[in-house]
């Protein structure tokens, strides 16, 4: 429990961000370089259908509302989940590495909350070891849901906990993050003697002359470097990703056109998507415009919205997070929706 209380924000809400604004920048770009460049790109991104089973009909993604309620587009209870037509919610997943026959893990999951209705983007992220219901596959960490039944689970029981509708999902193999390092020339980072040692062990990369200070690294080492776990605890290790993600979009910033689209093309084939291009042009098309909005954000469970505890999980012990669903909806509906739902007691399921 000490250690769940010390900061864990600044790392999460730190790769967050960068991983919403990366993500973003790489559509605008997508976008800006000519409508048939354009598709060849989008082309590429794995698009997967829609699963309208559980879902019910909704009003077009990305509307535009107005603070004062002006607009066509509705806020309140849709299929029994908070919904606001002038919101559109996308679960962002980076996935852990995975082997033949194994999914692997949802690593990281954040909502982003694209509101034009305040004109803000508002960023919920999800620590992946609460102990909640899979529907259909009892209690477990959330991110088994992913390994279980992919994103479409993943996506469901957030909505079935937590009572807040989930338009579109993004998933992103981690892959990618070594790609466009290389790509884009290596990121400077600062490590200890510690970290170095690991590195030079564990990353695949054929340099093993690391030591305390700062280098150059490569896709491989940026990437074992970020998914450290023999050095501190799960919060100083999205620390590590939070400088390798704020590095990546500072290259992108500073990279020439054609570094970005060869970065582009391989790594597209490593986003995974249930938006229609059509639905990815229109967000790149206002991407602009999304990316000046006042960036807000939120972290499920907050640290008042949980207890610490031992469970049982497949005859294992296993340290969780157990949420207080009641405060942890309310936390989600007030951060995302503010003042235009109608009254409602929270269930969140």
């Amino acid at each position: 429990m000490s250690k769940a209380k010390k900061s864990p924000n600044k790392g999460k809400k730190g790769i967050i961000r960068n991983f919403a604004i990366l993500f973003l920048s790489v559509v605008l770009l997508v976008s800006g370089v000519g409508c048939v460049y354009a598709d060849q790109m989008l082309g590429r991104i794995n698009f997967v259908p829609m699963d309208n089973s559980s879902k019910v009909e909704t009003a077009p993604i990305f509307q535009e509302g107005t603070t004062s309620g002006n607009t066509s587009a509705e806020a309140g209870v849709l299929g029994g989940l908070y919904h606001d037509d002038a919101i559109t919610n996308i679960l962002v997943m980076g996935v852990d590495d995975y082997q033949p026959n194994d999914p692997g893990r949802s690593d990281s999951m954040m909502l982003v909350s694209v509101d034009s209705r305040h004109k803000k983007l508002k960023l919920t992220s999800f620590m992946r070891d609460m102990y909640v219901a899979i529907p259909g596959h009892g209690s477990q960490r959330l991110n088994v849901a992913y390994s279980t039944g992919g994103p479409q689970l993943s996506v469901s029981t957030i909505e079935a906990n937590f009572g807040t509708d989930i338009d579109r999902f993004v998933l992103i193999d981690y892959a990618s993050f070594s790609k466009i390092v290389d790509k884009l020339g290596g990121v400077t980072m600062t490590i200890t003697s510690g970290e170095a040692k690991l590195i030079n062990q564990n990353s695949g990369d054929k340099r093993r002359n690391l030591t305390a200070g700062t280098f150059l690294l490569s896709g491989k080492q940026a990437l074992y470097y970020s998914r450290i776990r023999a050095i501190g605890d799960d919060f100083e290790r999205t620390e590590r990703q939070r400088k390798v993600f704020s590095s990546i979009v500072e290259k992108f910033k500073t990279a020439n056109i054609a570094t970005i689209n060869q970065a582009l093309y391989d790594v597209l084939p490593l986003v995974t998507t249930n938006m229609t291009k059509n639905e990815v042009l229109n967000m790149a098309a206002n991407a602009l415009t999304y990316l000046n909005y006042p960036v807000k954000q939120n972290r499920i469970p907050a640290n008042n919205e949980y207890t610490s505890e031992r469970v049982t999980i497949a005859g294992t012990i296993a340290d969780v997070l157990v949420p207080d669903l009641d405060k942890a909806t309310k936390n989600i509906a007030d951060f995302i929706y503010e003042n235009d739902l109608p009254s409602k007691t929270y269930q969140g399921k």
